[in-house]
């Protein structure tokens, strides 16, 4: 993909991403970046830790999912793991915030392009060593206070196998 920007490199090696392609490519400031080298080509990734605990978050997630019924997303750099599908502008917007969102009433959430559930619904920032690794969404009609407290101990569990390792 060749998108004919040019950008000068300044005294400290740092370039400047424009706006435009920060905002399609959902890159935030303090997000983190593998870089690697093909050919002579440098290529930036967005580095994301859950990545490399896909598989062990995925089965806790499915042994929720089996105990309570909710509706579980589990979304990495604006994508829903599992199926890559992007999410909702306005979703990604609460998770960037890093704060708990609850939703109480019943309502036809929109979570991407394809997915819609009804329910209540909790998004909680996955948060470790202040940087935002992710986020859970889960929706339910089941009391809102539980939803809200597996949510907790979902993301609990989860840091707990990231920040050992």
């Amino acid at each position: 993909m060749h998108t004919g920007i040019v950008r000068k490199i300044d005294e400290l090696g740092r370039i400047v991403l424009p706006k435009e392609l920060r905002k399609s490519l959902n890159i935030n400031s303090g997000d983190d970046f593998q870089i690697s080298i093909n050919e002579n080509k440098i290529i930036l990734e967005k580095y994301s830790k859950l990545e490399s605990f896909e598989d062990k978050i995925n089965n806790i997630i499915n042994c929720f999912v089996s105990v309570t019924n909710y509706k579980i997303y589990f979304v990495i750099n604006n994508k829903i793991i599992n199926n890559n599908e992007t999410i909702k502008d306005n979703i990604n917007r609460v998770i960037q915030e890093r704060k708990v969102y609850i939703s109480d009433k019943v309502l036809k959430n929109q979570i991407s392009d394809n997915i819609n559930e009804e329910g209540r619904m909790v998004i909680y920032p996955i948060v470790l060593n202040s940087d935002l690794l992710g986020s859970l969404i889960l929706i339910s009609n089941d009391n809102i206070n539980n939803i809200v407290s597996n949510s907790k101990i979902l993301n609990n569990l989860i840091k707990n196998i990231v920040s050992r390792e």
